[in-house]
C-alpha cells in the first residue's frame, strides 16, 4: 500500500509502533484496521507480532483466527480460536460478570460455530444487566465480525438482539 494512500488511523499506528515497536496495543489495533480493510496478510504479520509480545491475550489470538479464516486456513483458525476460548473461558470462571470477558467469549463461541453456548452467554449477561456500554461495545464487535464474514446469519441474530436490548 502507497504510503500516501494509506488511510490516517493505520499512519498513526505506524508512527506509534515507529515510537516504540513493542507498543502491543498499536501493533494489534494495526493489524485490526488491516483486518477491517480486508488486507488479512498485512494483518496477520501485526497479530503474530502482537502474539509473539503477549502470547496470553485472546483477543490478538481471537482477530489473528478470523484473517486465517479469511485466508481459508481453518486449521490455523481453529488453533488461535480453541485457545482464546480457553484463555476467556478461564477468565470467566473468575469473574462472570468481567462483561467485556464474557461478551469476547460469547464472540469466541460464535466464530468456532458453537451457537448454542454464544447465545446462553450473550443471553446471560443481558438478563445480569451487562451495562449499556458494555454492549454498543459488543455491537461494534459484531459488526466487525460481520465486516469480515458479511453472511453469518448468527452473527446477525445475535446483534439485533444486542441493539433491541438497549431501545
Amino acid at each position: 500500500m502507497n504510503p500516501q494512500n494509506k488511510p490516517k488511523s493505520l499512519q498513526d499506528f505506524d508512527r506509534a509502533i515507529e515510537l516504540d515497536p513493542k507498543y502491543k496495543w498499536a501493533i494489534a489495533n494495526r493489524g485490526k484496521t488491516y483486518l477491517m480493510l480486508k488486507l488479512y496478510n498485512e494483518a496477520l504479520v501485526d497479530f503474530n507480532r502482537a502474539i509473539d509480545l503477549d502470547s496470553d491475550n485472546n483477543w490478538y489470538l481471537y482477530n489473528r483466527a478470523l484473517a486465517y479464516q479469511a485466508l481459508n486456513q481453518p486449521d490455523k483458525a481453529w488453533t488461535d480460536l480453541a485457545l482464546a476460548i480457553k484463555l476467556a473461558k478461564q477468565n470467566y470462571e473468575k469473574d462472570a460478570k468481567d462483561w467485556s470477558n464474557t461478551f469476547n467469549l460469547a464472540l469466541y463461541y460464535l466464530a468456532a460455530q458453537y451457537i448454542q453456548p454464544a447465545e446462553r452467554l450473550y443471553r446471560y449477561a443481558l438478563s445480569k444487566g451487562a451495562s449499556s456500554e458494555s454492549i454498543r461495545e459488543t455491537i461494534q464487535d459484531l459488526d466487525d465480525f460481520l465486516t469480515v464474514f458479511p453472511d453469518h446469519v448468527q452473527a446477525t441474530s445475535i446483534r439485533q438482539l444486542l441493539q433491541s436490548s438497549l431501545t
